[in-house]
């Protein structure tokens, strides 16, 4: 066995496995005791007690950005380092999420947001967590004339340089008619006192896992005028839990991931791994 081992299924192009197996010296075998370097995709978990199989670990190659799904603090109690890879597929997921924006206001599919079928153009547009993915929702924002705000827990000067007002939560969020989530996996970022003061609105959520409080939400979407999008990186429990429900979108699609985005992936794991190989001497 060489020094790479996989937790699971990899989201990885068969171009990108043949270059980890050269660096490897043969095929990626599942982990074992020695395994050196583990690659795992955002949505397998690792927590502590997998890791008391993995005595020779010492470098874990996240195939992806969030690390919601691994035990960091026992990673590091292990003396055991990571690397992910950030921004590679923010903009194609911008994509989809306008694309349904666009089919939502304008009756373009099974829904249609009002009576009448309306613009973006004008539209008040909130992003909850402005990061690397909240970045490529306001620039499409802006680019759809809507009046674009952002919810967090830090200012952006830079983006309200460029027209966007900081909100708060709750109360903050009256008046908007879209919003989207773009925060952490597993993190909630709207919750009861969030959805009260959201009327008639289109709540997209961009993130990956629960990142909303449920009972609230689902007293949310039974109100008339109401209407949700998610992307199918936000889990089979949520799909379980709202895909049948009233004006829902829940499309069998990650919005992220497209060929150039798996090609971008696959490129930085790999850089990744040489990186962790060449640092284990």
């Amino acid at each position: 066995m060489g020094l790479l081992g996989r937790w699971d299924e990899l989201p990885l192009l068969s171009g990108t496995v043949a270059e980890l197996e050269r660096i490897n010296g043969g095929p990626i075998e599942p982990a074992g005791p020695r395994t050196r370097i583990l690659l795992v995709s955002t949505g397998t978990p690792l927590q502590g007690a997998d890791l008391a199989g993995l005595p020779g670990l010492a470098h874990v190659a996240l195939c992806g950005t969030s690390f919601g799904r691994i035990d960091t603090v026992a990673l590091a109690r292990r003396g055991i380092t990571t690397s992910h890879v950030t921004d590679y597929g923010d903009h194609p997921t911008a994509e989809v999420v306008f694309m349904q924006l666009v089919a939502l206001a304008r009756g373009f599919g099974p829904h249609q947001w009002r009576a009448e079928p309306h613009e973006l153009a004008g539209r008040s547009l909130v992003i909850i967590g402005l990061g690397a993915l909240g970045g490529a929702m306001a620039h499409l924002g802006l680019a759809y004339r809507m009046r674009v705000s952002y919810v967090s827990r830090s200012p952006k000067p830079e983006w309200e340089a460029r027209g966007l007002i900081r909100r708060t939560g709750g109360p903050g969020l009256t008046g908007a008619d879209m919003v989207v989530l773009t925060g952490p996996t597993d993190v909630q970022v709207l919750g009861p006192d969030d959805f009260s003061h959201l009327d008639g609105a289109i709540v997209v959520q961009a993130s990956s896992g629960r990142v909303i409080d449920v009972a609230s939400f689902l007293r949310w979407i039974a109100c008339e005028g109401n209407f949700a999008v998610f992307d199918d990186a936000a889990g089979a429990d949520a799909r379980a839990s709202f895909a049948h429900l009233p004006r829902v979108v829940f499309p069998r699609v990650t919005a992220g991931m497209s060929h150039e985005t798996y090609q971008r992936l696959g490129e930085r794991v790999v850089e990744n791994v040489r990186t962790a190989v060449e640092q284990l001497g």
